[in-house]
């Protein structure tokens, strides 16, 4: 959507060079998966110098002498320290280079002094108890301000991609510890996806966008086309593009899922335009039968 956005706003860009966005956004969207697994790594070392910094105390007291760096030395997290090739993809992307230390130790301390944090240092805790606290770390992390600041910084569609690289981070740490080194390329978007679907996708919506806007004047009365909201025309257009040349997907699928994205993305009445416009282009193509659904019940489903 964005790209088609950007194409809006600068229309000498080709239609190639979209599609070669396109492609890097794709591998951007899963680069930033393994660099939110790199700051969570880097964030639990710090356990390390924590523990280290407590005991070289000129009078430590006893909870500083018992200090502990299982958030760093637990098997969870070893087990990514430990894999060759997850470090290798890190070292060739420089993401070390891309951090500051002293942003790492700051987020590090936001959550290292709470009682949650020392309830966990000293108590016993089993695989399933390590697995819990990285998770609430990284829901912590997620509302630091640093923490958006720097993702931010490094991924342009940062939040747009951010629900679905959250979500593959939460499976990718209750799946730990991992023996495969190779564990994070089935997070890798597939050819289906990315081909068949979302080149597909942007590629018709701007081939034929002419047409599509023929099709959609007819629905809004007395709006003018150059009047509407830019992004709220664009997931129109994206939405009758998956009613007419995407027979598996169901109309009402495709309905639900642009009007939710109009209401994250648009303006605060784009939900309920996009999803009248949306409903009465629906009826009408149905009608004349040009929406063509394979399987049984996908245009009502």
């Amino acid at each position: 959507m964005q790209l088609l956005y950007s194409l809006d706003r600068d229309p000498g860009v080709t239609h190639k060079e979209i599609l070669t966005r396109y492609d890097q956004a794709v591998d951007l969207a899963f680069e930033s998966l393994l660099f939110n697994l790199y700051l969570m790594m880097e964030i639990t070392h710090y356990a390390v110098v924590d523990r280290d910094t407590r005991h070289g105390k000129l009078r430590p007291d006893q909870d500083d002498l018992t200090w502990n760096a299982k958030l760093f030395e637990n098997d969870l997290i070893q087990s990514l320290f430990t894999n060759k090739v997850l470090r290798k993809y890190f070292d060739d992307r420089a993401f070390r280079a891309r951090l500051d230390p002293d942003m790492l130790l700051k987020m590090y301390n936001s959550f290292a002094k709470t009682p949650e944090y020392k309830k966990y240092i000293f108590s016993d805790v089993d695989e399933a108890g390590h697995r819990e606290f990285l998770l609430n770390i990284y829901r912590d992390i997620r509302k630091n301000e640093i923490y958006e600041e720097i993702v931010d910084d490094q991924y342009p569609f940062w939040q747009e991609d951010k629900s679905l690289v959250i979500g593959a981070f939460k499976k990718i740490i209750k799946q730990l510890p991992e023996k495969n080194e190779r564990f994070f390329d089935e997070y890798r978007p597939d050819d289906d996806t990315v081909i068949d679907f979302g080149r597909k996708l942007i590629g018709v919506t701007m081939e034929q966008n002419e047409e599509l806007e023929k099709l959609i004047e007819p629905t809004l009365k007395n709006w003018d086309m150059e009047r509407l909201a830019v992004l709220d025309v664009i997931i129109i257009k994206m939405a009758l593009v998956e009613f007419l040349f995407f027979p598996t997907i169901p109309t009402k699928v495709t309905l639900d899922e642009y009007v939710d994205v109009s209401k994250e993305y648009s303006t605060p009445k784009s939900k309920d335009f996009v999803n009248g416009i949306l409903d009465k282009l629906m009826k009408t193509l149905s009608e004349e039968q040009k929406i063509k659904k394979e399987g049984r019940g996908l245009l009502e489903e």
